[in-house]
């Protein structure tokens, strides 16, 4: 497996994957692959500002042995919190590759990539849907701690943080 930044040849894959592994955010899913695409521009650049989000935006893909992408993540920032924080942005495996360590690398590129923007705390938010529960081991391994909790109809948000210092 590889890790690299996602590109031309590997976003319709990597949005495919997100939105089969998210299924509920399939809208916001595409959204945000297609800003991370077009964040040159200034109208993209003035959208995301206005939607509380600042540029440029990162993102990789975990690759097989075929090329084929098994994973995806990625970083951004807030304007609320840019100047402390960095932001986790669609981590997610291929439910058919789970276990085999895709999800452990991208965590560890993904704080790697947080810990060279010199900020303080990795951020993310994720929640008790069955989609994500896989997910919420691996954060407890790497020490993300729960700071929020937010009731939802049928499930929890959780805002998790981890201290890069």
């Amino acid at each position: 497996m590889t890790i690299r930044a996602l590109d031309e040849a590997t976003i319709k894959q990597a949005v495919k994957l997100a939105a089969k592994v998210f299924p509920y955010r399939g809208v916001t899913v595409r959204l945000s692959f297609w800003a991370y695409q077009h964040q040159g521009g200034p109208l993209v650049r003035r959208l995301m500002r206005l939607a509380g989000y600042e540029t440029p935006m990162h993102y990789w893909v975990a690759l097989d042995e075929n090329n084929e992408v098994v994973g995806t993540t990625g970083i951004y920032s807030l304007k609320k919190d840019e100047a402390e924080a960095v932001w986790m942005a669609w981590f997610c495996v291929d439910p058919g590759r789970r276990g085999q360590g895709i999800g452990k690398e991208l965590v560890e590129h993904s704080i790697a990539m947080a810990r060279a923007r010199g900020k303080r705390y990795f951020r993310l938010y994720t929640s008790t849907l069955p989609c994500e529960a896989a997910a919420q081991g691996l954060y407890e391994k790497y020490h993300f701690r729960i700071t929020e909790k937010k009731n939802r109809l049928f499930y929890h948000l959780l805002y998790r943080e981890l201290a890069l210092e």
